[in-house]
């Protein structure tokens, strides 16, 4: 047992080459995954407050999204269940990797919150925030 340990051990600190690093790959997906037909990116590793299947005590005063690197907000709605969207006015602002958008007040219910965001280089992402006022 004692003469495998150090093989073991050894075993442990054997790394596998490094993938080469994507701008992106803090949100893309694979091929063919969270992507729209116009190649947009679906929102992966972004933060959002209200998070998505978020159950909120009162009505959140603002939607702030949080990118692993800078993008601009671009279009924010939200719906109330059974309702029509509102659009929510997004100021313009320099990329960066947090944006905020102020909220309408929302009374108790079930919402889901569409945005859109884009990159320096053009590339947009889109996502969905479910979630519930208490």
């Amino acid at each position: 047992m004692r003469a495998l340990l150090p093989l073991v051990v050894a075993g442990l600190f054997v790394a596998a080459p490094a993938p080469a690093q994507d701008a992106h790959a803090g949100h893309g997906a694979h091929a063919g995954q969270g992507q729209s037909a116009s190649g947009d990116h679906a929102a992966h590793g972004v933060v959002t407050s209200p998070a998505d299947g978020a159950m909120t005590d009162g009505p959140p005063d603002w939607f702030t999204a949080t990118f692993p690197h800078p993008m601009t907000l671009k279009t924010v709605s939200v719906q109330a269940e059974g309702g029509e969207a509102v659009s929510v006015p997004v100021a313009a602002a320099a990329a960066t990797t947090r944006v905020s958008a102020e909220l309408p007040t929302l009374r108790p219910g079930n919402y889901v919150l569409n945005w859109t965001a884009e990159g320096g280089d053009g590339h947009a992402m889109t996502g969905a925030v479910r979630f519930m006022v208490h």
